[in-house]
């Protein structure tokens, strides 16, 4: 689980002051972007996690076809990378009324993925 650092400002050459937060140098990626995450969703929210497993470990392409397919119906996301099952884990956050229509589109998009059970948030993305 990603635990949110404290943000620090640095300058930026062409302008104002621009908050970042130091990544570790292990980082392959350095410019991620990352959420900080709340302990557990608003009572009144109507979102759903839709678990996604794609036989494949390109975290990029899964990400661009994310997007592609899903627009903004997708409310935010977490890639988790098996590297010894050589896939990929997706937890999607979508709204429960435009579940079906995700469902449909994924499934014709992607017709390789697998779905999990479909559960309520454990924590939130903002």
């Amino acid at each position: 689980m990603f635990h949110p650092q404290p943000a620090t400002a640095r300058r930026h050459p062409s302008g104002p002051v621009a908050a970042t937060r130091p990544m570790p140098h292990s980082c392959a990626f350095p410019t991620l972007h990352r959420v900080a995450l709340e302990a557990r969703p608003p009572a009144d929210s109507d979102i759903v996690v839709l678990p996604l497993r794609l036989f494949h470990t390109d975290v990029l392409e899964g990400r661009r076809s994310l997007h592609r397919i899903l627009g903004p119906r997708l409310q935010g996301y977490r890639i988790d990378v098996d590297a010894a099952r050589h896939c990929i884990r997706i937890e999607m956050n979508v709204r429960r009324g435009e579940l079906a229509a995700c469902l449909r589109l994924l499934t014709a998009g992607m017709p390789c993925a697998e779905f999990g059970r479909i559960a309520r948030p454990t924590h939130w993305m903002h």
